[in-house]
């Protein structure tokens, strides 16, 4: 509650996360849990899912607490239970990542992207959090805990991204230090045409232009990350070099 972050007790945005207030509320957020949770910790491993779910659940608990301050101060508790932020948090980062996903609802079996389930949720909680009073759900916590994780794709994994494409491209003897040269070397050794774009560059501007960034993804994301092109122009590289 917003009384016992005001005293001090700055633990409970944690320890909040782990209590229900109904054996649905916590079944429902298990399963949410591992629905989304599972392939987030595949991705991301293990300390990323932990961010991701504590982050989201600290910023929805803190948007609670600022809101419950400016409706009552500390005349009335508004008490927040749940690890639904930390839920809306893994579903934001799952809607973001594989945004086309489909999910089959229950009891009722709609099938729907999880990009527009995303939206659904997102409009509910921002609509519940304007309209909403004394419902017993905290629509702040809930959009609180999305926004978190929107932020944390932009910033933690998108971020990294594009921090990565904009630093120093890595010269063929270091992407051979992260995958084998026989990897690397086998698609290299391919010979086919060179498409009309890449053959009108000098050889330089073949390397610099089409050949590195092709490498830099190799070196960040493995070589079955190569889209079709991408294969064409590295199988074009030794007929232009």
């Amino acid at each position: 509650s917003q009384i016992g972050v005001s005293r001090g007790f700055l633990w409970q945005l944690i320890t909040f996360q782990f209590i229900h207030g109904s054996f649905l509320h916590l079944l429902f957020n298990c399963w949410a849990l591992y629905l989304f949770g599972r392939s987030i910790e595949e991705s991301q491993g293990k300390a990323g899912f932990f961010r991701v779910y504590f982050l989201s659940g600290v910023a929805g608990g803190l948007l609670h607490v600022i809101i419950a301050w400016g409706l009552n101060g500390n005349s009335v508790p508004m008490l927040m239970v749940g690890a639904s932020a930390g839920v809306y948090g893994l579903i934001a980062v799952f809607a973001r990542l594989w945004p086309d996903t489909p999910l089959t609802m229950f009891p009722i079996p709609i099938t729907i992207k999880v990009k527009h389930l995303f939206f659904i949720l997102l409009a509910i909680a921002g609509l519940g959090l304007i309209l909403s009073r004394g419902s017993g759900v905290s629509h702040a916590g809930h959009f609180g805990g999305a926004i978190a994780g929107l932020l944390y794709v932009y910033f933690a994994i998108e971020g990294k991204k594009m921090s990565f494409a904009m630093s120093s491209r890595p010269s063929l003897s270091k992407v051979r230090q992260v995958h084998p040269a026989s990897k690397v070397g086998s698609v290299l050794k391919r010979v086919s045409r060179s498409s009309k774009n890449s053959s009108s560059l000098t050889e330089e501007e073949f390397i610099t232009r089409k050949v590195d960034p092709i490498l830099e993804k190799i070196s960040a994301h493995g070589i079955h990350s190569l889209t079709e092109s991408e294969r064409k122009i590295l199988e074009s590289a030794p007929s232009r070099l």
